[in-house]
């Protein structure tokens, strides 16, 4: 047996070969000279696990398959989208999916593996309304802070942080709000770009529930807007609306006054739609039938309007409109690099960057400003 034939070094040929690049421009790559990588090809060298990572990454497939052979994960994605999006969100959830499965994997291999916390187990007892309510209060008490005052940004960092979720925020489909994925080590969600920021928030917890309950391991859930919701689907509902307006933070909010009178406050507040809101507020018999029907007609736009908030709501829009990168993996790989353990690349293919217009901000690292590695 030699180091020549090893499979390994088999499929670093099939990279290249892919690649198109010559065997000079892909070792500069990855970070070695030509000679180096010319050994490593006939057995006289070894591939350091750096150098692979980066052979992965060119290839656009994982360290596991140049390692074993195997091929990648089947992802099965978890949508909410009309019924013609599903195709055209499934290509583009899978590229972003398939991506952070990569830069996940990566990690792992350079040894600086994510923390993925133990998420609290979903109920077995009691309704889909129940276990929705009684599950939602559990994630809440891990994360561990008021949700109401949060900017739709800082509940996605805490929601990456406290959970180990992956949060990217893209251009999908026109009627893709949103999609996630878990399996193994992996759990993400994929939030489209959007003009209407409680609708993108409402879709971020409702994604977060689909998690909650691993509805996204099991199959593809498909959600078409205009049809009868699904359990499932209803059961997200309840969870997303739990969790981001809780029955304690709504009646301190409330202050002694009616949650009719308040009402203006509670949408602009808690960050949910007029109907989301008027929902809520009933299911928890703080408001009449009757006045759920009234109020849920109105827009969160004039909502905004008469409450004097225009500003902050057309900034809020403007906001969610603004594509976010998985911002822990980016951090992650910002620090490996810093530590001598990678290129900048992972981190550019993350945010979507040249490398080199990365590098211009570690030109000078005295004066490198890492806020701008940051998205809104």
């Amino acid at each position: 047996w030699h180091m020549a034939d090893d499979p390994v070094v088999a499929r670093v040929n099939e990279v290249i070969e892919r690649t198109g690049l010559s065997k000079k421009d892909f070792a500069k790559a990855i970070g070695i000279d030509g000679p180096k990588l010319a050994k490593s090809l006939v057995g006289k060298r070894r591939f350091t696990s750096l150098e692979l990572a980066l052979v992965a990454e060119l290839g656009a497939t994982t360290v596991d398959w140049l390692l074993t052979g195997d091929s990648t994960r089947e992802l099965v994605l978890a949508h909410r989208a009309a019924e013609h999006a599903i195709e055209a969100s499934d290509l583009l959830g899978r590229e972003t999916i398939e991506m952070l499965v990569e830069k996940l994997e990566g990690l792992q291999f350079l040894g600086r593996p994510l923390p993925f916390p133990t998420l609290p187990s979903k109920p077995t007892v009691g309704g889909y309304v129940k276990q929705a309510q009684r599950l939602a209060d559990e994630y809440l008490q891990m994360l561990g802070s008021l949700v109401g005052g949060l900017t739709n940004s800082e509940l996605i960092g805490l929601i990456e942080d406290r959970f180990g979720i992956d949060v990217v925020v893209t251009g999908l489909p026109e009627a893709c709000d949103g999609l996630s994925f878990s399996d193994g080590g992996v759990r993400a969600i994929v939030l489209a770009t959007s003009d209407a920021p409680f609708r993108q928030r409402f879709t971020l917890a409702h994604e977060l529930a689909h998690l909650a309950f691993g509805d996204s391991k099991d199959a593809v859930i498909e959600e078409r807007l205009w049809a009868d919701k699904t359990q499932t689907e209803s059961r997200a509902n309840t969870f997303a609306a739990s969790f981001l307006a809780p029955k304690s933070e709504i009646v301190a909010r409330l202050a002694g006054r009616s949650a009719v009178d308040a009402f203006d406050d509670l949408v602009l507040h808690f960050q949910m739609s007029p109907s989301a809101m008027s929902w809520r507020l009933l299911n928890e018999q703080l408001i009449s039938q009757e006045d759920q029907r009234r109020l849920e007609s109105q827009t969160a736009r004039a909502t905004a309007m008469r409450a004097g908030e225009a500003a902050e709501h057309t900034n809020r829009a403007r906001l969610a409109g603004v594509p976010r990168p998985a911002q822990r993996l980016v951090d992650a790989y910002l620090d490996a690099y810093r530590d001598g353990a990678t290129t900048l690349r992972p981190a550019a293919n993350l945010l979507g960057q040249p490398v080199e217009q990365l590098e211009l901000y570690f030109v000078d690292s005295a004066s490198a400003d890492d806020s701008a590695l940051h998205f809104a």
